[in-house]
């Protein structure tokens, strides 16, 4: 299939995804971080891509990041998911109003950092809401960040973390620290199934000095984030899994190109000839190229709305649209996702199951992305906004 994004057609951009594909089955197999990989799209630049060109990027879109994520991801799901929180950290930085504020961290984009997350924790509090148990208190005159997070994906990559704390008057602040501050410890406790090198585990926090230029901001615990925040964040998980699509219909081609038998009551006899796995495989690449659509005409909706807020133009029924589509991405790409990544080894025989060929990582990939929410639950949310007119849900996956 050919690429996505513009960005990906670049020579020396497809160069270096090549470069990233070419080790990622044997690095996931083998249980090994793609610390270089992730370095190594940082170096090129293309953390910098929402960045206007006058500033050193390339003035990209939601649709142009995104379009790249899924080139990314079909070369390595891992390092395209690493890179989730930065890609939304560096649109946040471009609308900061603070003239100041926005070129200290546009700088920090273009030499090249990295920045990872700390949000989510478990505990009883309900998954999505804002309710955090991490402090940013002052003390003796100085800030201090306290608590412990979970699901940090790309923080054992990062440079900077972005870390949501409690601070009083029931508000939430955004908190820039250093991942290598004295009180950080990045724990690479993730066993997740899929996504296994992500660093998606523990990062704690103990009595961790912040300086006052590192607080972002705060907002009322219970206020909404910014227009398309949320849509971005979520669709990008999408994205991921449009680009996993791409692999599994390109290694459902090798495989029938690499059989050399088939059954005795086959269609044919030579497997490259048996026109029921010429269709599963058609098959196979129309649901990825179905699935990378969506994506994008999902990330149109989050453009508008994000270009009416920077314009201060009304954004509610914006705000719906964009939301109705990714969730809706959501809902149909769960399960026609997972069928896909099963019917890949409707093309080969036992051997498909081979531990060296590792197929099974693409439906373990999107199983595990699939499960950061519901789509029962989003389903469900859908069918009340249409049928009684119920508002969706505002929070963290909607």
């Amino acid at each position: 299939m050919s690429p996505a994004s513009r960005t990906a057609a670049e020579p020396e951009v497809a160069a270096l995804l090549a470069e990233i594909a070419e080790g990622a089955a044997e690095r996931e197999r083998c249980d090994v971080s793609p610390f270089e990989q992730v370095a190594a799209v940082a170096r090129a630049g293309l953390g910098a891509l929402s960045l206007p060109i006058g500033e050193g990027g390339r003035g990209a879109s939601v649709r142009e990041v995104l379009a790249f994520v899924v080139d990314l991801a079909e070369a390595d799901p891992i390092v395209a998911h690493v890179l989730r929180t930065h890609y939304s950290q560096v649109l946040g930085f471009l609308r900061n109003p603070d003239p100041d504020v926005r070129e200290r961290w546009v700088d920090e984009i273009r030499a090249g950092k990295v920045f990872g997350n700390a949000i989510s924790e478990t505990g009883p509090s309900a998954a999505g809401g804002h309710q955090f148990d991490t402090r940013l208190d002052e003390v003796d005159g100085r800030l201090v960040l306290n608590g412990t997070k979970y699901y940090s994906t790309g923080t054992l990559y990062a440079d900077w973390i972005a870390v949501a704390a409690r601070v009083p008057d029931d508000r939430v602040a955004t908190v820039m620290v250093p991942a290598d501050a004295p009180g950080v410890s990045v724990i690479d406790d993730w066993d997740g199934m899929g996504q296994g090198r992500t660093g998606t585990g523990t990062t704690a926090f103990a009595d961790v000095t912040v300086e006052p230029g590192d607080v972002l901001g705060s907002r009322p615990r219970l206020e909404a984030r910014p227009p398309g925040d949320v849509a971005f964040l979520q669709l990008y998980l999408h994205a991921l899994v449009a680009g996993i699509l791409r692999s599994v219909a390109t290694d459902a081609a090798g495989v029938v190109r690499s059989r050399s038998r088939t059954f005795e009551h086959a269609a044919a006899a030579q497997a490259v000839d048996d026109p029921i796995l010429q269709e599963t495989v058609g098959r196979l690449a129309a649901t990825a190229w179905i699935a990378e659509s969506a994506v994008l005409t999902a990330a149109d909706t989050i453009d508008t709305v994000m270009q009416a807020w920077a314009k201060g133009e009304p954004t509610d029924d914006l705000l719906l649209a964009a939301s109705l589509a990714h969730v809706s991405v959501k809902v149909h790409l769960d399960a026609v996702g997972l069928e896909a990544a099963t019917a890949l080894f409707d093309v080969g025989g036992a051997s498909a199951s081979s531990r060296a060929r590792n197929l099974d990582r693409h439906w373990r990939n999107i199983r595990t992305l699939t499960l950061h929410n519901p789509a029962s639950y989003k389903a469900a949310a859908i069918g009340r906004h249409l049928i009684s007119g119920d508002p969706l849900p505002v929070n963290g996956y909607f």
